[in-house]
């Protein structure tokens, strides 16, 4: 049976069992000129970085390198122990422990968080761990809703979790903001872009009764390959063995107005 990669259970456990640095997919330098690009264009004179699932990457170090002062790095995780390990490695930026997919923890963050909203999210394969989560209960209309929508209750439906971190993530952000996907699918945005009804994980009867559309809030701008680093442990290569390949995507948060209820 796979890890429960959705549970925090599982990255506390493993946070304890292994405090030591760790990246998945890609180290941080692979990522520097995307996430500089996105810095210089970014809205905002200041530009304000969430990085999400933070754990106990190097990118979280790395990222204060590419800013002018700390305090514009914003390191979050569900798991306290790993908030708490980055912390007391580096108190100059910013450290919360929050779980993206709780609607109440995102309002109460907002409050906190930075103001106008952040202009970019780093994202190293959080979106493909909180894929692997349960679908979210959520009650209809959503809290986090457009500024017209006067809908009354509809009652509590199942939504896939990606598609709850979309809303949760442009709550957050300003227009404008980047969010940079780095996952190991190279159909981890397909909600987003594609035509057939069926991958667009949100059924039009939800929307109806009072859940945003994903696909107003966030525009799939860029689609980059990555080569994967290769597996060590051996001399002898492997004759046609194929490239691995990450996907980083570039997402634009669009300028359709959210509040909350």
């Amino acid at each position: 049976m796979p890890p429960s990669f959705g549970d925090k259970e599982y990255w506390d456990s493993r946070f304890t069992s292994n405090p030591s640095t760790f990246d998945w997919l890609l180290p941080a330098t692979p990522l520097t000129s995307s996430i500089n690009s996105a810095i210089t264009s970014s809205p905002s004179l200041v530009p304000q970085i969430l990085h999400i699932g933070c754990g106990t990457s190097d990118l979280s170090f790395h990222l204060k390198t590419l800013v002018k002062t700390p305090a514009q790095i914003h390191n979050v995780d569900f798991s306290n122990i790993a908030v708490e390990m980055g912390r007391s490695k580096d108190g100059t930026m910013n450290w919360s422990t929050l779980d993206l997919l709780n609607l109440q923890q995102v309002l109460e963050f907002q409050n906190i968080s930075s103001e106008g909203g952040y202009t970019l999210v780093v994202d190293k394969s959080t979106a493909d761990a909180i894929s692997c989560a349960e679908d979210v209960v959520v009650e209809l209309p959503y809290r986090i809703t457009s500024n017209n929508d006067e809908r009354t209750s509809a009652g509590s439906v199942k939504i896939h979790p990606l598609a709850v971190l979309s809303i949760h993530l442009a709550y957050l952000t300003a227009p404008g903001a980047n969010w940079l996907l780095l996952s190991y699918s190279n159909s981890r945005c397909d909600f987003l872009t594609s035509e057939n009804p069926g991958e667009r994980i949100v059924d039009e009867k939800v929307l109806d009764k009072g859940f945003i559309d994903p696909r107003l809030l966030w525009k799939v701008v860029k689609e980059e390959a990555l080569d994967a680093p290769e597996e060590s442990g051996g001399s002898d290569r492997v004759v046609g063995r194929p490239v691995v390949k990450h996907t980083l995507y570039t997402l634009e948060r669009t300028d359709f107005n959210l509040m909350s209820r």
